[in-house]
């Protein structure tokens, strides 16, 4: 999958750019401040569905133009939350709804190239849970006001982020995020960890992340990327369990050209020409996982 032009896509709410392997999304919003609607979800979750698809993408940095008043102020609510829900969820009852962070988070969490959320202004509501959670890595501005302000809104964290963020930070400082709403920066030791990297000011924070991003997608394994993240968000029920997993994995990675050229690379020590593709020669027994069948699911709520 790599006989088209990102631009022939017809993304209305982000710019698309590929360049040396990484794919960079800017949100296109700064007269709303970046604001959360279907438009902005619909178009993350598809550029997301399509780099998971096509070879040339290594690497994606999520990020906004710094110049644009917040990196995500949040979901639109002026005609209020029951604009959340879709006619046909309305008609069809609540275990029809899925929300559209959710939706999105998913979309980013299931990408199986690396992603990285450049966060170079302030972010509220959907733009600290979908915008940042699911994200492999995360680079802040250490003034970004982070707010994750549900239970002060009357509703409920949304998309994934009380399963993603204890997971990230740990129970108890999740707690305290969303149980209090508080204002807080990337630096707060309520966030200790959640960020790989935080920058004095919102300009250097894309330029940071991109660097970091060239340099992954030109020495790692698309393939082995895949993997680990399968591995990272599926574990077994027990530390057997994962040493059957990872044991397996390892035997058949042994065999693949990137192992051969990884390792053939570091005893000639020069830069590595990894050359396998998710399309090509991700192993057969990938995922090793069975999907969850949320309808089933959802009817025993």
């Amino acid at each position: 999958m790599t006989d088209f032009s990102y631009d022939s896509l017809g993304f209305k709410d982000i710019l698309v750019t590929l360049d040396s392997g990484v794919l960079i999304v800017l949100i296109n919003r700064p007269k709303q401040k970046n604001m959360f609607e279907a438009d902005l979800a619909n178009d993350i979750i598809r550029v997301f569905e399509v780099a998971d698809k096509d070879d040339r993408v290594r690497a994606v940095v999520l990020s906004a133009d710094p110049t644009a008043p917040a990196y995500c102020s949040g979901a639109n609510i002026t005609g209020g939350w029951d604009n959340l829900l879709t006619p046909e969820e309305k008609k069809e009852g609540l275990h029809s709804h899925r929300d559209g962070g959710g939706k999105v988070a998913m979309a980013i969490y299931h990408c199986r190239k690396l992603t990285i959320a450049a966060v170079n202004g302030h972010a509220a509501g959907v733009g600290c849970t979908a915008l940042q959670l699911p994200f492999d890595i995360r680079f802040a501005w250490k003034d970004a006001k982070i707010i994750f302000p549900f239970v002060r809104r009357g509703i409920v964290p949304e998309a994934t982020s009380s399963y993603l963020l204890p997971r990230l930070i740990g129970q108890s400082r999740a707690t305290a995020v969303l149980l209090t709403g508080d204002i807080l920066s990337p630096t707060s030791r309520h966030l200790d960890g959640l960020y790989h990297t935080v920058l004095p000011t919102r300009e250097e924070v894309l330029p940071a992340a991109l660097a970091f991003a060239k340099e992954l997608a030109q020495n790692t394994s698309q393939v082995s990327v895949a993997y680990a993240k399968g591995l990272l968000q599926h574990p077994g029920a027990d530390q057997e369990e994962n040493h059957l997993h990872d044991s397996y994995a390892m035997a058949a990675f042994s065999k693949a050209r990137d192992a051969r050229e990884g390792t053939k690379a570091f005893f000639e020590r020069r830069a590595p020409k990894f050359e396998d593709t998710l399309s090509e020669n991700l192993p057969s027994y990938y995922p090793w996982w069975r999907p969850v069948d949320i309808r089933h699911r959802a009817s025993k709520l």
